[in-house]
């Protein structure tokens, strides 16, 4: 059983490969007042003592948290962030905003989107009511909400049953990989790590969903497939990769932590001319089989035996080493593209004043998806300046008849996360 905080353990990865550093750009109706907004950021983080904390290193070479008191630090401009340094208080959280745009920026180690929401939630609260608007409470987390074992929950992988899943999938290694992508980013000094913030109507997309029998997910796995024909159509196999939130299927249902695993869609040339209805069924079936929870169990359980090895390592430099090369996340099965769903999120009385929300992660051809009650907002990252993917995922959006709006490339910003 591992020793040391559930949420220390990414840290290790992280520090070796600096890939899980977040960043949620919440668009709002008026410009953002940066004096209220620190006060409210100051008064609302308050209520989150698991994610008021430092990092430090103990005798035993350990990565271990203390509480901190400090302010969440709130500064002027889009750039990017240091968390973990004095920029930040020590802090892995951070705020910065400009006209009417607050980012907020963190360490996937705590949360995802879906935990963070909470802390997001809670600050546009607090900065609403010190602006004088009365702001419905139903689904905030205001300072003043007690702090319940739920929403700090953990699983227990010794309780999980051992049921082998009806039946597994396999997947070859062999789909093609947009590598030289990558490379050519990484030889362009003036190169970008973007995103083009993509909006469609809810009613839009659910009525396509509903239609054919399918979700978000697998209607934009299976437009994404049909784009990458279009610029790759000597490519024969393809695989998505779909983040699964698993917590319930573990007993952590309300739990701010992080617990996904990453289920992959593979598509081949027999498919090549299949309309999007049929590609989203033959996904959306794809889906169930990874979905059952004896999948998430056996995953819960391999995340347990990998910290626990981290544990037995003698130092902080073979930890380190350790997780990089033992990542349950990085050595998996290659993707084309990838798809991140923050599920449906209330956002109660504050709806009225939000006009986007826009996830932002380390990624190439990725959609990270959020929702509000009449959009879906949809990141679409990329490392190309020239409009490749993006062209070709807008033609099928047109051919199929789903409406959009998007704005121009956008450089992410990504914060650093510095460790000991």
């Amino acid at each position: 059983m591992p020793k040391y905080d559930f949420d220390s353990y990414l840290l290790y990865e992280l520090k070796k490969r600096d890939v899980y550093s977040v960043k949620i750009r919440v668009i709002l109706k008026e410009q953002v007042n940066g004096e209220v907004l620190s006060k409210a950021a100051e008064k609302a983080f308050q209520r989150f003592p698991y994610f008021r904390k430092t990092v430090s290193v103990n005798e035993e070479g350990a990565y271990v948290f203390e509480p901190c008191n400090k302010p969440v630090s709130v500064t002027e401009g889009d750039r990017k962030v240091r968390l973990g340094t004095d920029e930040t208080n020590g802090l892995l959280f951070a705020i910065t905003y400009e006209n009417n745009d607050v980012f907020f920026s963190f360490s996937h180690n705590f949360c995802g989107g879906c935990g963070a929401m909470r802390w997001i939630k809670a600050t546009l609260w607090q900065y609403l009511t010190y602006l004088g608007y009365d702001v419905d409470t139903k689904g905030i987390l205001t300072v003043d909400t007690p702090i319940t074992a739920e929403e700090q929950a953990e699983p227990d992988p010794a309780s999980l049953p051992g049921d082998e899943p009806l039946g597994r999938l396999n997947f070859t290694m062999d789909s093609f990989v947009p590598r030289m992508d990558y490379m050519e980013r990484m030889k362009d000094p003036d190169g970008i790590d973007g995103y083009y913030p993509i909006r469609i109507p809810k009613n839009c997309l659910m009525k396509f969903a509903r239609d054919n029998d399918g979700s978000p997910n697998s209607i934009l796995s299976a437009v994404l497939y049909k784009m990458c024909l279009m610029v790759f159509p000597g490519e024969t196999k393809f695989t998505a990769g779909i983040a699964n939130n698993y917590r319930e299927d573990v007993g952590c249902p309300l739990t701010y932590r992080d617990i996904v695993r990453e289920m992959h869609i593979q598509y081949d040339d027999r498919m090549r001319d299949w309309s999007v209805d049929k590609l989203s069924t033959v996904t959306r079936s794809q889906m169930y089989i990874q979905m059952q929870p004896e999948e998430s169990w056996d995953r819960c359980r391999r995340v347990d035996v990998l910290r626990s090895q981290i544990d037995s390592m003698p130092d902080l430099e073979s930890k380190v080493n350790y997780a990089f090369e033992n990542s349950l996340t990085t050595h998996g099965i290659p993707s084309t593209f990838h798809i991140s769903y923050v599920g449906k999120v209330d956002w109660g009385g504050l709806k009225s004043f939000i006009d986007g929300v826009f996830s932002l992660t380390i990624a190439h051809l990725m959609c990270e998806v959020n929702a509000t009650e009449e959009y879906f907002f949809i990141s679409f990252h990329t490392v190309r300046k020239d409009g490749k993917y993006l062209k070709e995922f807008l033609k099928v959006l047109d051919e199929e008849g789903i409406t959009y709006s998007v704005g121009d490339l956008t450089d992410r910003q990504l914060p650093v996360t510095v460790l000991p």
